[in-house]
């Protein structure tokens, strides 16, 4: 490990030596989870509950004529049927909660109103005793659709030619552009001894967690409380939006997310159906509970990715790069989601390389699909694919080694801090260790020295690095502010004491596998010294947390960390203050170890943290000047993002014939700084990684132009990977610190799916070299490998009749 020990030390104040924080401990949630104690919405049945359907649009884009409830109404079963201009009475369009800078909104209502704008959008939601019934009943209710021109092309739908798909509100299909420049990329261009360009096509991908979505609502007008189960990542935020659509007071509303089976960026904000089971249980009180089905996942649940990237990169002969330019497109499907279309390709699009001349725009393009939202990398898988795509493109063109032109491109630790052009600072790190470890993890050398021949089955074999840098967290509130997010970057908890000795640890961040319950625990562990068994986790619930932001863009343990070091501080000076008046001592003279306050100069003077406790609770045996009770809560907003970064490296071996490949060696070094639990950290990586690997190798939602529909929305046809698709995945960490943090850590949950489909392209065009072979579309299919060849193999038949035709003048003439 190489660890910077560099940074601000007043934010990392405990105990020298540290007890819990980098220990591989087990994780507090997996008691509950292997025993089947977890609670997921759907494990939760209340006394007189309804169950909801959702009939959807089948077309992409139609006008909504007219709806006949009648027939459905009269059914057995049926409480309670929901059409859009019931919505639009009961309720106000779901607030964004990350809007695209500079677009005008696209009022969006829990049920479609006039016009559909997607296969799968809402259009009228049913509540009978059972789920079947409220579907039966959905087959009843006659639609009369009049379809609409639609556009399901990213770049087609910017052409004059296409329907417009919001005439009230824009004048295009094109939302809003945004433009980050610095210095002079055009003129540095203008006179470059190299400019190479590229058009990288990105697919759509769904997040598909094991759980998918699922609400739960039940209202007590009497109370005015209206309480709601949720899968999602934020159950503040989902507040937030909840009242504001319901025309509810913030207070009226509890939001409880117990456990949370995956989410992956998906589960971020309020969706049309938390809306409509909330309209429902409020109009029947009774509570209402609605379970996404995975037809309707790949239909109304958000999707991913997808993207166009126009590329440029300049160069002096010697493989130093000048300029670099990206003009990308992304596709917002037919409506702007709670968080909307990626944004971090515009922040990380100069990789860990030091250009200082760099300009990206991104245009943000409206179709009729389903519409994109956050997902797992949230656009920076999108932008190394084509970077690191293009840095081997360049390494070709110029007879440079991919590996030599990265090294010598990449930004040195005496260059950190790096501002890059969207203004975003490149806090620390060793990128060049990063690339030399992955390197010879593969041994690399060996394989660019070794003869281009086929094995004995045929394969020629290739070996590929992509390194990349990775935004985590959040600069502060007021970067958020500039760009009109409706959250804060802070986190926060609260410390309680406890009659048995114990803490309990209020957070607002639900637990969805990211071990947030364990990381906390031990942080908060260290800092106090108390045992790590002692502190109890209590996640999820906006009525026992203080207000926070939630768990996204790999932001939350920064945050927290600041958070529960803050508390944990204040908690064991108020320990400190009551023991010191028991045991007549100074606070300072003090320490805790497990289960008791000690002397420590004499240890045989303690103190139970137990009667500490007690003490506190009951406000007995407590200094005079001292309120009772014995708790802290915090409020941490990090002042700078930390960036992660590594390099991953694989070496496949392609059949030049069919295409087919196989990825025979997969390594990625990675560095998040302090790693809180190794265990975790692996977890996390690897998980990302069979993430960004099925995005890479196989994942697609694919539409069809002609007729709109969605083609691979089953999972008989969305190529989702299992353990035996996996490749061997080999990882590495290195440990520099950032200066930014508390404790120097790092985000870790998204890394894993931003290398991947660089890596692996890299390495299949380094097999077929021979053959010219470039890539620029994913997924990376055997297919799409051997179209390639054949294109490579076309484009240097033509090369070679131009050839002929230009030399055949002046052999007549030598004649």
């Amino acid at each position: 490990m190489n660890e910077y020990v560099s940074g601000n030390a007043s934010q990392r104040q405990r105990k020298s030596g540290s007890e819990f924080i980098g220990r591989s401990l087990p994780r507090k949630e997996d008691d509950r989870l292997l025993r089947g104690d977890g609670r997921f919405v759907d494990d939760i049945d209340l006394a007189h509950q309804l169950e909801m359907a959702v009939g959807r649009c089948p077309f992409p884009h139609a006008r909504i004529r007219a709806i006949d409830v009648s027939r459905a109404s009269e059914m057995i079963g049926v409480r309670h049927i929901l059409v859009g201009s019931d919505v639009k009475k009961l309720s106000e369009p779901i607030q964004v909660l990350r809007p695209v800078p500079g677009a005008p909104p696209l009022p969006y209502y829990a049920l479609a109103q006039d016009v559909a704008v997607h296969e799968g959008q809402a259009v009228v939601s049913v509540v009978a005793t059972s789920r079947a019934i409220a579907e039966d009943a959905i087959e009843q209710i006659e639609i009369d659709y009049e379809p609409l021109p639609h556009v399901v092309d990213t770049l087609e739908t910017l052409s004059d030619a296409a329907p417009l798909l919001h005439p009230d509100v824009l004048e295009s299909n094109l939302l809003a552009s945004n433009i980050d420049s610095n210095g002079k990329p055009d003129a540095i261009m203008a006179e470059a001894d190299v400019v190479l360009t590229g058009r990288f096509r990105i697919n759509r991908v769904t997040a598909f967690p094991m759980e998918g979505r699922a609400v739960l609502a039940s209202w007590r007008p009497g109370a005015r409380e209206l309480a709601v189960q949720s899968s999602t990542q934020v159950p503040h935020l989902v507040r937030k939006q909840l009242a504001e659509s319901l025309r509810l007071d913030e207070g009226e509303i509890r939001v409880v997310a117990s456990d949370v089976g995956g989410a992956f960026g998906l589960k971020l904000g309020a969706y049309p159906e938390d809306i409509l089971a909330c309209l429902h249980a409020m109009a029947l009180r009774h509570p209402v509970k609605w379970v996404e089905d995975r037809m309707e996942h790949f239909r109304a649940s958000t999707h991913g990715r997808e993207a166009v990237h126009d590329f440029a990169v300049a160069a002096e002969r010697t493989g130093r790069i000048t300029a670099l330019t990206n003009n990308y497109t992304t596709d917002l499907g037919g409506w702007n989601s709670s968080f909307g279309s990626a944004q971090l390709s515009s922040v990380v699009f100069t990789g860990p390389y030091k250009v200082a001349d760099a300009r990206v725009k991104r245009s943000v393009a409206i179709t009729n699909k389903t519409p994109i939202g956050a997902y797992r990398g949230y656009g920076q898988p999108e932008v190394n694919f084509a970077l690191e795509v293009l840095v081997d493109r360049l390494a070709r063109q110029l007879a440079i080694d991919p590996y030599d032109l990265r090294a010598m491109n990449m930004l040195k630790p005496t260059d950190l801090p790096w501002r890059v052009p969207s203004g975003a600072i490149y806090d620390s790190g060793d990128y060049l260790q990063s690339l030399k470890i992955a390197a010879d993890a593969v041994d690399y050398t060996g394989h660019r020295a070794r003869p281009r021949t086929a094995r004995a089955d045929g394969r020629l074999v290739g070996v590929g690095l992509s390194s990349f840098v990775e935004r985590t967290g959040y600069a502060s509130a007021r970067f958020l502010a500039n760009r009109g997010s409706q959250f804060g970057a802070h986190e926060s908890v609260t410390l309680r004491a406890n009659r048995s000795g114990s803490i309990d640890l209020y957070t607002g961040v639900s637990t969805f596998g990211q071990g947030s319950e364990t990381a906390f625990a031990q942080i908060c562990a260290d800092v106090l010294g108390v045992d790590y068994e002692k502190i109890h986790v209590h996640a999820g619930d906006t009525a026992a947390s203080p207000l926070n932001t939630g768990a996204f863009a790999s932001r939350t343990l920064i945050a927290a960390a600041g958070a529960i070091n803050k508390a944990a501080l204040l908690f064991r000076e108020r320990t400190f203050k009551i023991a010191a008046a028991i045991l007549e001592a100074s606070p300072a003279d003090l320490d805790i170890q497990g289960d008791v306050v000690v002397l420590r100069s004499n240890h045989a003077r303690a103190v139970s943290t137990k009667e500490i406790f007690r003490r506190a609770i009951l406000g007995q045996g407590i200094p005079a000047s001292d309120a009772p009770g014995l708790e802290a809560t915090a409020f941490f907003e990090p002042t700078d993002a930390a960036f992660s970064f590594g390099t991953a490296a694989s070496v496949v071996a392609v059949d030049p014939e069919t295409g087919e490949f196989a990825v025979e060696r997969f390594v990625m070094v990675h560095d998040c700084g302090k790693s809180v639990n190794p265990m975790l950290v692996e977890g996390q990586v690897r998980g990302a990684l069979v993430q960004g690997l099925g995005a890479a190798l196989g994942e697609e939602l694919r539409y069809d132009r002609e007729t709109g529909q969605l083609l691979s929305g089953s999972m008989l046809d969305y190529f989702v990977p299992t353990a035996a698709d996996i490749p061997p995945i080999e990882l590495l960490h290195t440990e520099v610190l950032s200066p930014v943090t508390t404790f120097g850590v790092r985000g870790v949950g998204e890394v894993g799916t931003i290398p991947p489909a660089a890596a692996i392209a890299n390495a299949i065009c380094d097999a077929l070299a021979e053959f010219g072979v470039e890539i620029s579309e994913l997924p990376l299919t055997p297919e799409a490998v051997w179209r390639a060849l054949r294109a490579a193999k076309t484009s240097s038949s033509l090369e070679n009749q131009s050839e002929k035709r230009k030399t055949k003048p002046y052999e007549h003439a030598a004649e």
